[in-house]
């Protein structure tokens, strides 16, 4: 697979993704063995009667969160990955582009209105790089930071 191929329809770089790289799924998935071999769930309720360990009153919780962390893997957006339901990812496909940097409405797109204001500045400056640069230069940038 080529680098290019990591970018996403909405201009984010899978490659640096926490849901492409896997790594916290692979650590939640290695958390939950530990605590299931330290039998942490039998002393939780015992644990969270200590002051110091109040936290573990949310212990079935934190279990929760490690499942749905667990299940953080994607094979990138361009491969499948991600929500089969994207309206960026719709869109793009429908018009056949590679990426919204090829569509003319993308600094204006309502479709970009579902992600949080912070993401959408990172979505709107990436698809402004690749169109002012193109996709193999912004890869490179991208791709200087990961760590090895």
């Amino acid at each position: 697979m080529r680098k290019t191929d990591l970018v996403a329809y909405c201009g984010l770089y899978c490659a640096i993704c926490p849901g492409y790289t896997q790594v916290p799924a692979d650590l939640a998935k290695e958390l939950k063995t530990a605590l299931a071999k330290g039998k942490f769930e039998k002393v939780s309720d015992f644990l969270a009667k200590m002051p110091a360990f109040e936290g573990f009153k949310f212990y079935k919780q934190g279990i929760e969160l490690l499942n749905s962390i667990a299940k953080l893997r994607c094979k990138g957006c361009q491969q499948g990955g991600g929500s089969s339901e994207c309206k960026i990812r719709i869109c793009a496909k429908q018009k056949k582009y590679k990426g919204c940097w090829e569509c003319g409405e993308s600094e204006s797109c309502d479709k970009f209105t579902v992600m949080l204001e912070d993401n959408e500045k990172t979505y709107q400056k990436n698809l402004k790089k690749i169109k002012r640069n193109g996709l193999e230069k912004f890869v490179k940038t991208k791709s200087k930071k990961i760590k090895a």
